[in-house]
């Protein structure tokens, strides 16, 4: 391996060849070919009209990144579940497919999944920013999206498979919708894709100086919460990994319904709320106003936010899994904003990985 800009470069494509600020100014452009490129590649073939019940694969940001388009699909009444590969001590149960995503591509425990349900005849499909990697040995088939040049905290190479990823699952909804008696995916990408680019662009400069305000005053210190509707619980997970690996603040991620059942009761000056969605989620806000804890309310701008919350407003007109891209890439900004406010540089190395990446298949 060889020493890249802010990291090691592995031989199958980079993997620490940015900073998280050159990477999110490079996630745009990215994103931008990938929602160009990539519903062509989706409609020749990629998805089988067999597959109806669908495993998703993923640990870390991976498996925050499928958490949204899983839901997309349940609620399309597709049979579809997720696991961290942790929790797959064999090959059970059997599933029509497995999709594994995996940024770099060198995830031990997606790869070793992987082989597992290929070699008990399962067919696999690796979801990847790396060109060449363990897991698309290991799946035989794959959706590669190109080596972009990642930061230490993924973010160029989050966006576009987590793009990819949820619009292949639009199309495994649309076409189970069509019914897939007639032997053929009719299955089409939403052309609302093509917006997020701009969106993206202009929610982050929207809504960045609530975002260095609230950075600045509750996140400053303690420990945060981040809390989604089920539709959105990709920026809930993502953004909670991305605040304990970048300015090291302790995060957890929940669901609303599951946070409301005990987990909000130690709100307190020690804590700050991210909230993620619509009415319930603005109520649940006002809730936590009740203690003396920050909370910042991320929503549509369809209903008022409460006194005391401040507002960062998104996109109304998309899909769930849309607004949830551009929700993440909002937030990125905060915990920007959260690494110098704290002093903790973001594409500073906290702990050495001794076991999580592998550089060929040989070594599971």
């Amino acid at each position: 391996m060889t020493a890249g800009p802010t990291g090691p470069t592995a031989s199958n494509g980079p993997v620490y060849g940015r900073t998280y600020d050159e990477g999110r100014l490079a996630e745009v452009d990215a994103l931008r070919e990938t929602v160009a490129t990539l519903p062509a590649r989706l409609a020749g073939g990629v998805w089988r009209p067999e597959w109806r019940r669908v495993l998703f694969a993923g640990i870390g940001a991976s498996a925050a990144a499928l958490a949204s388009p899983l839901y997309a699909l349940r609620a399309a009444g597709v049979d579809a579940w997720r696991t961290d590969c942790s929790d797959y001590p064999v090959a059970a149960g059997r599933p029509d497919v497995v999709v594994a995503l995996s940024q770099s591509g060198r995830s031990r425990e997606t790869a070793d999944l992987v082989t597992r349900f290929r070699q008990a005849g399962v067919p696999t499909l690796a979801v990847t920013n790396a060109d060449d990697s363990p897991l698309r040995e290991a799946a035989g088939a794959a959706l590669t999206l190109g080596a972009q040049p990642d930061s230490r905290v993924s973010t160029v190479g989050f966006v576009v498979t987590y793009a990819a990823v949820a619009m292949l699952a639009e199309v495994a909804a649309s076409g189970a919708a069509s019914g897939a008696a007639s032997g053929s995916v009719d299955g089409a990408v939403d052309g609302r894709w093509r917006e997020l680019p701009d969106l993206i662009e202009e929610s982050v400069a929207r809504n960045a100086e609530v975002l260095g305000e609230f950075a600045a005053g509750p996140l400053a210190r303690g420990s945060a919460d981040i809390v989604a509707a089920a539709p959105q619980l990709t920026t809930a997970e993502a953004v909670a990994l991305l605040l304990r690996e970048g300015p090291l603040v302790p995060s957890a991620a929940y669901g609303t319904r599951a946070y409301l059942h005990g987990p909000m009761d130690c709100a307190s000056e020690h804590t700050s709320h991210v909230v993620v969605g619509g009415a319930r989620e603005l109520a649940l806000a006002r809730q936590l106003t009740q203690k003396p804890t920050g909370v910042l309310a991320v929503t549509d701008g369809s209903a008022p936010v409460p006194a005391g919350v401040r507002p960062v407003t998104v996109p109304a007109h998309l899909t769930a899994p849309q607004r949830a891209l551009v929700e993440v890439c909002v937030l990125q900004e905060l915990v920007a904003a959260t690494a110098a406010v704290r002093g903790n540089p973001v594409d500073e190395v906290a702990f050495a990985r001794e076991d999580t990446k592998i550089a060929a298949l040989a070594e599971l």
